[in-house]
């Protein structure tokens, strides 16, 4: 090959290169727009999943509690039922929850949260007062379950479009604990679905606030967990319709707190010879009427009704007069000593021939 054909393969080499060149500038400038679209798509994404929990977060509160609500920070992400006891707020107020196919989940409610819903229902605002440590209650639980069912009824809604989100719409709230240890063997070993709200509540925003909930993330046919929206697509609820009735208060909650009640059948004083004599098989007699002058007390022994001891349907009852529920006064605590001024009077546990002595005389 002479000088001139290497020359010429040289040109040709270089012209090829160039365009080779050229080719990879084209290339690289055609998904330049490409990965801007993704970033640009994955950016409305967030902000419309903050949104979308803003939303539902803010609708739930005025319509339960009349309270306002700024959303700061949405995380939602897939993790495992072990790493979830780390996540949960502190003394929190856990809410369980319950959707189709027996499937469980919880909803988180810090303790923050749960003061500012006791304030707007005592005193109708949020005090900038931080809450008194302390764990949630039967009591506590009554007054946020209205909340509950509604902020899951709105994240339904909100979320019914996701293709990753799971049907919080179908969770309704069953039960509440105030310990996470159960969790671990209440909740199935599966991935969880969690979405966790961080916010500032009252008119000023001058509390914070964090609800964490955490559902069982939807199933893949084959097994295996996947972000998917369960199947078949379920269909998101209904607006709520504006109700006309008043808003739930402290006072409805409270009277739904239990309160135990003894039943009493008799009263009566033993020696400490007698008591001391007591063995199984012993008898106590008791008075003729002790049927008919059953008490219904509280645990501190307060009156509160008096009837006839009985039996309905197997079991032993007691029918109450009308009107006895309302006592004109406190009788003694249980077990109190009877006034030194009865001894004079009939006792029904005394044999007839004996009778009480007469009140001494003072000499003069």
């Amino acid at each position: 090959m002479d000088s001139a054909e290497r020359e010429q393969a040289v040109t040709e080499g270089a012209q090829a290169g160039q365009v080779l060149r050229r080719m990879i500038a084209l290339g690289e400038q055609g998904r330049a727009p490409l990965r801007q679209s993704a970033a640009s798509l994955q950016a409305a994404q967030e902000v419309s999943l903050e949104r979308a929990a803003g939303v539902a977060l803010g609708r739930a509160a005025e319509r339960a509690h009349r309270l306002p609500v700024y959303v700061e920070s949405v995380q939602y992400d897939t993790i495992s039922v072990s790493e979830l006891a780390e996540l949960l707020p502190e003394r929190a107020l856990l809410g369980v929850i319950e959707g189709g196919r027996d499937l469980l989940g919880v909803m988180a409610l810090c303790p923050s949260f749960l003061a500012a819903l006791i304030e707007m229902q005592a005193l109708g605002r949020v005090t900038a007062r931080a809450p008194a440590p302390r764990r949630p209650t039967r009591t506590d639980a009554a007054i946020s379950a209205d909340f509950i069912n509604g902020l899951l009824a709105e994240l339904g809604r909100e979320f019914a479009a996701r293709a990753d989100a799971p049907p919080f719409g179908h969770y309704r709230y069953a039960t509440y604990l105030d310990d996470p240890r159960p969790l671990a063997l209440m909740l199935e070993d599966t991935q969880m679905t969690r979405l966790s709200i961080r916010f500032r509540m009252g008119s000023g925003g001058q509390r914070d606030g964090h609800i964490l909930l955490a559902v069982p993330a939807p199933q893949r046919p084959g097994g295996a967990t996947r972000m998917l929206a369960a199947s078949p697509e379920p269909v998101p609820p209904a607006p709520l319709p504006e109700s006309t009735l008043p808003a739930p208060t402290l006072a409805d909650a409270v009277l739904q707190a239990p309160v135990p009640v003894v039943g009493v059948l008799c009263r009566r004083t033993l020696t400490l010879r007698a008591l001391q004599a007591l063995a199984p098989g012993s008898l106590i007699p008791l008075p003729a009427h002790a049927l008919d002058e059953a008490r219904i007390e509280t645990a501190t022994g307060q009156l509160l009704a008096t009837g006839r001891l009985g039996e309905a349907e197997g079991f032993h009852a007691i029918r109450l007069r009308t009107g006895a529920a309302r006592s004109a006064g406190t009788p003694p605590a249980p077990g109190a000593e009877p006034p030194l001024a009865d001894l004079a009077e009939p006792d029904p546990f005394r044999p007839e021939s004996v009778s009480a002595a007469p009140p001494r005389q003072a000499a003069h």
